[in-house]
């Protein structure tokens, strides 16, 4: 009844959408909800099964939906960037320094598709599927320029290159294209339980970084007589990998429901085109992720939902890991002697990422039979440690409170149209530049998200 085999060619067919720029980032690099009515209300809404893609948010609501179909897309419209303060050493005393720069990052315009249906089957159970991406928290930069001895205490001595890492533009691309296969069942009136098998497919594609060549194991162990092929600019690497997702759902009485999930951490692989950026030679699994969440519908026509959501992003080390190892490496100028705190190690350098708790709030008023009205807000931690700035100018994403406004029009042949809109804040991070103290770094972002979407009953 479900096809697999077709599904199967159906995340083949999308997971070509990463070859296209499509991207959301917000909580990190997760998305501020999943699905136009979700996304208006801020991400609350674990406890409230409304549409065909809530599954991925709780796959136990699926045993609590029709046969339906969902179809949205979304314009997501993030705003970076970067600026630095001249300091006094400009590549001297083993520092790397970068130029007086105000940049601005020209990927500031993304597309994001989704597409999810819901079957009920026999015995109270229910099959679903959905298909959304989430990623694209990097930025491209043009421009800029970097002071340093390229390599360490070789003949070369300092030298200014163009680029914000001295490699010419620099920039970082990372999406992720995933399918939720959902089987959900019912345990009397009031309870179901659900189970996801999570898809993923990821790209990774990194251009100017190579002026941390020196700061490499491969350059570090060969006395900086090699430098690394797998650092920058090798094009765009896709790798795989399959998690899981348990959910519960729960009707609380007349007026409350309760909802939890759980998706476990997904090993996508290594990138072996940037084995020598990455921790772990190339590892940037996906992090674990928890939502737990209660919804008030004290009539037919109101409802208010509060959610709690923890992204685990330290547990990965490429997105945990300080970028202060460095110092620790032997070419590093700074008196080093551990191999493994250089670039592409198990120990390595990587973006100082904290975990993320985010906290949701989202109501829904039905208007009349046509019309349905929605608003939320959501606030959270920035991932970004407030020293961790040097390696993070091409990732960063710094966003912490989220506002959000939703319609929903019912149509005549039965269909729905819904439409979200979500502001994010300005934020920023301004410390000093981890390679050069006698400088400081200022990176600022806010966002924008528009989507638009459609459903019907089958």
């Amino acid at each position: 009844m479900h096809h697999p085999r077709r599904l199967s060619l159906l995340f083949i067919a999308l997971s070509g959408f990463l070859c296209s720029d499509i991207s959301v980032a917000t909580n990190g690099y997760f998305p501020h909800g999943v699905g136009a009515k979700n996304k208006a209300m801020a991400g609350a809404g674990t406890a409230m099964p409304e549409d065909a893609i809530s599954v991925v948010n709780n796959p136990a609501v699926a045993a609590f939906l029709d046969d339906r179909m969902d179809v949205g897309v979304s314009v997501f419209m993030p705003r970076r960037n970067y600026s630095t303060f001249y300091g006094g050493y400009n590549g001297r005393y083993n520092t790397f320094s970068f130029g007086e720069v105000d940049i601005d990052s020209d990927d500031d315009f993304f597309i994001l598709p989704e597409i999810a249906g819901t079957h009920r089957l026999e015995n109270d159970s229910a099959f679903a599927w959905a298909f959304y991406t989430r990623g694209g928290a990097g930025g491209t930069y043009r421009g800029g320029s970097a002071t340093f001895d390229p390599d360490a205490d070789g003949p070369l001595g300092i030298s200014t290159f163009p680029g914000t890492y001295g490699d010419g533009t620099a920039s970082l691309e990372l999406t992720q294209a995933l399918l939720d296969i959902t089987w959900a069942r019912r345990l009397g009136e009031r309870t179901s339980f659900g189970v996801s098998a999570v898809l993923a497919a990821q790209s990774l594609e990194v251009e100017g970084i190579g002026g941390f060549s020196k700061y490499t194991e491969t350059f570090a162990s060969s006395n900086g007589s090699e430098l690394p092929e797998n650092l920058s600019g090798n094009g765009r690497d896709v790798n795989y990998g399959v998690g899981l997702k348990l959910g519960m759902h729960r009707l609380l009485g007349e007026h409350f429901s309760f909802g939890l999930m759980y998706a476990t951490e997904i090993n996508i692989g290594s990138s072996s085109d940037y084995a020598d950026l990455l921790a772990d030679g190339g590892d940037l699994d996906i992090p674990a992720w928890f939502k737990m969440g209660l919804t008030w519908r004290p009539s037919e026509r109101f409802s208010f939902s509060v959610d709690v959501q923890k992204i685990w992003y330290a547990s990965i080390d490429a997105w945990g890991n300080s970028f202060a190892n460095v110092y620790d490496c032997p070419t590093a100028g700074r008196g080093g002697t551990d191999m493994k705190k250089c670039l592409g190690c198990n120990i390595a350098p990587g973006f100082g990422w904290n975990n993320v708790p985010v906290y949701s709030f989202g109501s829904s008023w039905k208007v009349s039979d046509k019309w349905t009205l929605r608003a939320g807000m959501s606030i959270g931690d920035q991932p970004v440690l407030f020293y961790e700035n040097t390696f993070n100018i091409p990732i960063f994403n710094l966003t912490e409170a989220h506002y959000t406004l939703g319609v929903s029009h019912r149509l005549r042949n039965g269909g729905e149209l819904t439409l979200a809109l979500m502001y994010s804040e300005e934020e920023s991070l301004e410390t000093v530049n981890q390679l050069d103290p006698s400088q400081v770094i200022r990176m600022t972002t806010d966002q924008f998200d528009v989507q638009l979407s459609y459903s019907w009953g089958l």
